[in-house]
């Protein structure tokens, strides 16, 4: 455009070029803003990490470039349009064409003036000679400023000629058309170039008074700051005319470049502004995923980046960040594994004790147990987690003066406590032996309590038990060697005397030997009762199949017991036993069923046996509908000497529990539905 004040040519050859190539960028960018519009329309939809942020730097730097840039637009239209119209102007359109008049003005008296010069010439060659021409032509040369004189024919053959520069030897004669105008006015005068330089007046005259006709051409040259001056004034007209008649022209032009411009600039500055963005938003991108990511329990990201400023320092720094958390999270997955493999040591062990372990807080809510507790207070204190000792104590009652007795000791809070307990649970006593300590955690504060208790019932009835054999063991031998000399001299005295005494005499004396005789029968029954409680056993076991045993010994009793029933599972395992002891047991139980319903009308004797498969045992229940068992004696039931009938020992039940411990199983007394006694044995399945 600044080109287009000096040569509308140029203007027109750069204009062409100009719209094609911001046509064509115009093009390309408004593509590139499209596309990117596109991808940033589904970065919204997807609501992806910095969409929002993409649009606020694009829509600012918009906001940038259009103000300034419509601002400089709008006073630079302003201005083309205004300097435009000023060039236009009637004074200047006025000046323009009365320099253009002063300078044709003044070239045409020049002229003039040359023209009479040239006259006088060629009035002092009339009616002279050719050769008269030839000498005399100098002369006039000389006396004039005429360039180059020539006279010529009127066939425009050259009679003579004369030239202020020696060496041009050839004269500037006219053309066939200025030689017709000469010839028809009889003389001629023009303006016309000079070799390139300047400008030269052409002058041609008749010379009168001669035959055949001659014609004088004077040339003169116009002074090159004349010639200058009226080649401006022509070029500066001329071109002034142009841009008159371009003027509508250059103002939609120039309108058109500086839209384009416009245009060109702000889908330029709103590409860059998408460039910025998805440079700036990418590193941006890049941590709200690694964030993610560590939210999602990936503490593995390392963020790539070759930036070097603040934005990769940060990425650097989340990178250094994630490598302290990713070594903090390794030590702290070692320890928690450690610590996890200490719990699951702690459970396994707990787990399989035999002891019950009970932890409470220090407001005595539960917060461990284990299997033996469950199996000696016989509650799943497992359901009891986070209850209180009082809400254990509503929702089990017969552990009412367990937790009595714990909140008591706890409540002292004594450092270590010890305390033998005793108490029935499902009609069984139990002895209990319970430890209390404080538990504290890693900074020595009180955090809780722990209690650990067993089951001291078995230790203590094994202690009754070996007593009573030892008891028994000693009585046997004791009574049994003075028995048989005492039966032997009662049998002598009635021999011996029964001749010798009357009749009253006689049934006194038999009277008294005969009681004698039963008493030590009597005796030596109990002797040998002794005998068998304090004998060390003798098994001799083998496999056997209870299901065969129990039907042997039931088919014994089909016909003394009104109703024996049968319950045994088919495919019962086999188990590794003495047969004849635990024939004993089950005759032993049958009988003392048999007794309890004798009185009874309606007498029922159940007997079944299960396999348990979580036991891997055995279980055999004897039960029958008879007056059942006290329960204040049911703890006492399988102790020795301890009986509810007229006549028996009480070794009887002692003697079956003692076989069943040596077998390794269990015998308990129930109270069966709705009256009667369930005797339970629990019987491992061994092999030899």
């Amino acid at each position: 455009m600044s080109h287009a004040t000096e040569s509308h040519s140029q203007f027109n050859n750069l204009f062409s070029l100009l719209i094609i190539i911001n046509i064509a960028g115009t093009l390309f960018l408004f593509g590139l803003l499209i596309s990117n519009l596109r991808w940033l329309w589904q970065q919204f939809k997807q609501q992806a990490v910095g969409s929002r942020i993409t649009a606020r730097i694009i829509l600012l730097f918009f906001a940038i470039s259009v103000i300034p840039t419509g601002i400089v637009f709008y006073f630079s239209s302003q201005l083309l349009h205004q300097s435009i119209d000023s060039w236009f102007d009637a004074k200047i359109d006025n000046a323009m064409q009365s320099s253009l008049t002063l300078s044709r003005r003044s070239l045409d008296n020049r002229t003039l003036s040359l023209m009479k010069e040239t006259r006088h010439l060629a009035s002092q060659l009339e009616n002279k000679s050719d050769i008269f021409l030839s000498l005399t032509l100098a002369g006039l040369r000389a006396q004039t400023d005429a360039r180059e004189l020539t006279a010529f024919s009127k066939q425009g053959q050259i009679i003579a000629t004369t030239n202020l520069d020696p060496g041009v030897l050839i004269p500037n004669t006219p053309d066939s058309s200025t030689l017709l105008l000469a010839k028809q006015n009889r003389e001629f005068i023009g303006l016309e170039p000079d070799q390139g330089k300047g400008l030269a007046v052409r002058t041609i005259v008749e010379i009168k008074n001669t035959n055949p006709k001659r014609y004088l051409q004077a040339i003169y040259t116009v002074p090159e700051d004349i010639s200058e001056l009226a080649d401006s004034v022509e070029d500066a007209y001329t071109a002034y005319q142009e841009f008159n008649y371009l003027r509508d022209s250059l103002k939609f032009s120039f309108t058109l470049t500086l839209s384009l411009a416009l245009i060109f600039s702000i889908l330029a500055a709103s590409w860059a502004a998408f460039v910025f963005a998805r440079e700036l938003v990418a590193p941006i991108r890049q941590l709200v995923k690694g964030t993610q990511n560590v939210a999602h329990g990936d503490y593995e990201t390392t963020l790539k980046t070759d930036r070097q400023d603040e934005l990769g320092f940060l990425i650097n720094s989340f990178n250094a960040m994630m490598l302290r958390i990713a070594s903090s999270r390794t030590e702290a997955n070692n320890a928690q594994r450690d610590a996890e493999d200490q719990h699951a040591y702690l459970e396994t062990v707990l787990s399989h004790l035999s002891n019950g372990v009970l932890g409470f807080d220090l407001s005595l809510r539960l917060k461990m147990t284990n299997h033996g507790a469950d199996q000696i207070l016989e509650h799943p204190l497992t359901a009891c987690i986070e209850f209180s000792l009082n809400e254990i104590a509503v929702k089990c009652p017969e552990l009412d003066s367990f937790t009595a007795l714990l909140i008591e000791k706890f409540s002292a809070k004594k450092k270590q406590w010890q305390h033998e307990f005793v108490f029935s649970i499902n009609h069984q006593k139990k002895t209990l032996l319970l430890k209390g300590t404080p538990l504290y955690a890693a900074d020595k504060t009180l955090s809780g309590y722990v209690l650990i208790f067993d089951d001291v019932t078995p230790i203590i009835q094994s202690q009754r038990n070996a007593a009573w054999s030892e008891v028994a063991q000693r009585l046997a031998h004791e009574i049994k060697n003075p028995l048989t000399p005492i039966q032997l001299s009662a049998e002598r005295l009635q021999r011996k005397l029964h001749t010798q005494l009357n009749d009253d005499a006689n049934k006194v004396l038999k009277k008294s030997t005969d009681t004698i005789v039963q008493q030590v029968s009597a005796m030596k029954s109990m002797v040998n009762d002794f005998s068998n409680f304090a004998r060390p056993p003798q098994s001799k076991p083998q496999v056997i199949s209870i299901s065969h045993l129990i039907d042997d010994i039931s088919t014994l009793y089909q016909g003394q017991i009104q109703h024996l029933i049968l319950n045994v599972d088919d495919y019962l395992p086999n188990i590794f036993a003495d047969p004849i002891r635990l024939r004993q047991v089950l005759i032993n139980l049958i009988k003392n069923a048999q007794e309890a319903v004798a009185d009874i009308s309606e007498a029922e004797i159940n007997i079944s046996a299960k396999y348990q498969k979580d036991r891997d045992s055995i279980e055999i229940c004897i039960a029958d509908n008879g007056p059942g068992v006290d329960n204040s004696d049911i703890a006492r039931i399988f102790e020795p000497y301890t009986t509810t009938k007229d006549k028996g020992t009480g070794l009887g039940l002692a003697i079956v529990k003692k076989i069943i411990e040596e077998h390794g199983g269990t015998i308990i007394v129930k109270p069966a539905a709705p009256q009667g006694a369930n005797f339970i044995i629990q019987l491992p399945v061994t092999t030899p």
